[in-house]
């Protein structure tokens, strides 16, 4: 998620029409992960092993599919400690990165990163955010009355809550939590931040449990992170 607000904060200044100029860090490692994260698009991108997609711009439901079947051909094809986790990332990033272009409502588009993690638990990392009007304030279109920024978070995860007008969605988190709640699946936990909410979604041996807690502080837009862990 540090990778995707960077990239967020530079494209919003530049569109602005600031200059923005980009220092890659001194240490060896911390540079490898940073220009393969493609954290500035305007620097050389190279490859570390860990970096299953760098921050990528998505505009379009088009570009959302083919973000997902990348990250699941990846995790199945070229990662084997992680590739029973592939069904699962293709459905995260197709539902939350289509619900963002549904409901983010911002000229920039939303904007996803996707990372393995191998200590101390295997795992893959899925980042999500963007500039829009965020989840609260979509979901009070429809629902005024929910007006504590938390539970409107925690309400939206429901299915057909969130009032899209394509047929073809609307159907919530409910795909991605039952992705992955299969058997090679340890746990999985999800946090979402939006305006002054935070919800936390975690999922142990199939057993969903939320968690509302009020924001640390106002967040423009909406940034999610899902982290995939697995046995």
């Amino acid at each position: 998620m540090f990778a995707v607000r960077l990239r967020i904060f530079i494209e919003w200044h530049r569109a602005a029409g600031r200059q923005v100029d980009t220092v890659v860090p001194t240490d060896s490692r911390a540079k490898r992960i940073f220009q393969a994260m493609a954290i500035d698009p305007a620097l050389p991108i190279t490859r570390e092993e860990d970096t299953i997609m760098p921050v990528t711009c998505m505009r379009e439901f088009l570009k959302v599919e083919e973000v997902a079947e990348r990250t699941q051909e990846i995790l199945e094809y070229q990662l084997n400690d992680v590739s029973p986790l592939g069904h699962a990332a293709f459905m995260t990033m197709s539902e939350l990165g289509g619900n963002a272009i549904d409901h983010g409502e911002n000229d920039l588009g939303s904007f996803a990163a996707v990372r393995r993690i191998t200590e101390p638990r295997r795992q893959v990392s899925i980042a999500i955010g963007d500039l829009g009007i965020g989840i609260p304030e979509h979901i009070r279109r429809r629902y005024p009355e929910w007006r504590d920024d938390g539970w409107a978070i925690a309400y939206a995860t429901r299915e057909n809550v969130s009032g899209t007008k394509n047929p073809h969605r609307g159907i919530g988190f409910s795909s991605v939590f039952e992705a992955a709640l299969t058997t090679s699946l340890h746990s999985g936990q999800m946090d979402i931040l939006s305006a002054n909410g935070f919800c936390r979604i975690q999922t142990v041996q199939q057993n969903p449990k939320i968690e509302v807690l009020p924001a640390t502080r106002f967040r423009r837009g909406t940034w999610i992170t899902y982290d995939l862990v697995s046995v």
